[in-house]
């Protein structure tokens, strides 16, 4: 079978396991993919009120790019009587996911030419289906659609044709990158040096580029503007913001060398390390390739910033399965041991199958959603729900607005508390483990975040410092 011709039943595959994915990845994986997002849409569709939005808001540094784009969905789902908010949800992954399945799609028609048949199939499967590829390629997120974009930007830089039109489509597809996430300037910035000083592009193709990009921030300017209703340069005030390292807002400090060990545990410790490995590969035996120029600079400005998220990498994610394919041609010209890089290789696809597995069926974050989900079957108007868990703490599991059933009161539980007052409730959510619900007869288990099977598997995966799992119970009479 000819590399095209497999590339096109993979993708038929890959459509469907990243529709399934996009139905079962219900929630946010981070608050910001919730309370940037769909809470602004909400306010601009006068569904929320402006005091239940994020400080982001009124420091206006969040690009109103995908809140319109969640608007238009929405506005679209009401014209065909579709109102309940995990459809409208959905609406929004599975629009991502199509977004990122094209841009793959591009991407492996350009890049797969430069590996033998046999490698072509390897670099296919890998750019589809490694598996925090689908999780991602399904998210309605700034770092979700940075990638995307970002992947579409340094596609067209390598397609074939024209160079002065590829670098504006480039530029085009940059500036929407940049209006989602305003830090991938830093990759932009090293696509247009890589562009000029070691694919040695004629110096109209990085105007094009720049031009095509500024025409794109200067249209999030227009977009800011109608959606904040003054002159509002969100990605400007953002970088700022940034820049400035506003006192009144202050998070998390880590120190700089974090990143290698998280991308370690958090991409499964053996597909972490041979991720981490093959960059160092790469970077010690082709250090003009673009994806060193893409990675090297942003991971090395990101390490010295103080305040670290792994999210904040995402928009590299589409392009390791290019990296692991450089790197194993490297790797085939420095070792002969077959029987090692067979079992290896076992090794890596067995983890990446059950990272799969996970991924696919699995709700994102804390797995609230898949609680309302049930709740709203089954509560009714004036129903109670609390949440036993200590105030500090009631962030990570209470419903946002948008999902929470309507006329349904949500209250916390201090468990510090000597009496909790069940006999008040309706409905009660407690993590597993809680002494709480030992012995008792009273409460009904409705649903879980996460399916059982999978609890050890997270559990393993974030080492044991995840949060277990929470269960919905219905407090019967």
């Amino acid at each position: 079978m000819s590399g095209p011709q497999f590339h096109r039943n993979v993708f038929l595959i890959a459509a469907l396991v990243y529709l399934i994915t996009a139905w079962n990845s219900s929630g946010f994986h981070s608050a910001d993919e919730h309370f940037q997002i769909i809470a602004f849409a909400q306010w601009k569709l006068g569904a929320l009120p402006m005091t239940h939005l994020p400080w982001e808001f009124a420091a206006e540094i969040r690009s109103s790019f995908q809140p319109w784009i969640a608007v238009a969905i929405f506005k679209a789902a009401g014209l065909v009587a579709i109102h309940d908010p995990y459809t409208q949800a959905f609406l929004l992954r599975a629009f991502t996911a199509l977004l990122a399945l094209f841009a793959i799609r591009r991407f492996v028609q350009v890049v797969m030419v430069q590996f033998p048949l046999a490698e072509q199939r390897s670099f296919i499967l890998f750019s589809y289906f490694l598996w925090f590829i689908p999780f991602l390629s399904v998210r309605f997120s700034s770092e979700g659609w940075s990638a995307i974009f970002l992947l579409r930007s340094i596609t067209a830089l390598l397609s074939p044709g024209s160079k002065t039109r590829n670098g504006a489509l480039a530029g085009l597809f940059a500036g929407i990158a940049m209006l989602c996430r305003p830090p991938v300037a830093l990759i932009v910035l090293a696509l247009l040096a890589w562009s000029r000083f070691v694919r040695r592009d004629p110096p109209k193709v990085v105007v094009n580029m720049l031009v095509a990009a500024s025409g794109l921030l200067l249209v999030g300017v227009f977009l800011d503007t109608a959606f904040y209703g003054h002159f509002a340069p969100a990605t400007w005030n953002y970088i700022s913001l940034g820049l400035a390292s506003d006192p009144a807002h202050r998070f998390d400090e880590l120190p700089w060398y974090y990143y290698p060990p998280w991308i370690v545990k958090y991409a499964i410790p053996p597909i972490g390390a041979v991720i981490l490995l093959a960059f160092f590969l790469v970077l010690w035996k082709r250090p003009s390739h673009l994806i060193v120029w893409c990675a090297l600079p942003y991971v090395v400005v990101h390490s010295f910033i103080a305040h670290k998220e792994l999210r904040f990498l995402y928009p590299l994610a589409f392009l390791v399965p290019w990296l692991l394919l450089e790197a194993w041609a490297i790797a085939k010209t420095l070792t002969t041991s077959r029987s090692i890089i067979q079992v290896l290789l076992m090794i890596l696809a067995a983890c990446n199958g059950v990272g799969l597995a996970v991924v696919i069926t699995s709700s994102a974050g804390e797995g609230r959603v898949r609680l309302a989900e049930v709740l709203h079957r089954e509560a009714t108007p004036g129903d109670r729900i609390g949440y036993v868990v200590p105030p500090a703490l009631l962030w990570r599991i209470e419903l946002p607005a948008f999902y929470a059933p309507s006329g349904v009161e949500q209250v916390v539980i201090d468990p510090s508390t000597p009496s909790l007052g069940m006999e008040e409730l309706d409905f009660i959510v407690v993590q597993d483990g809680s002494p709480l619900t030992n012995g008792q007869n009273a409460l009904l288990p409705l649903t879980r975040t996460e399916p059982h099977w999978s609890t050890t598997l997270m559990r393993w995966y974030t080492w044991g410092e995840g949060q277990p799992p929470w269960t919905l119970y219905r407090v019967t009479r």
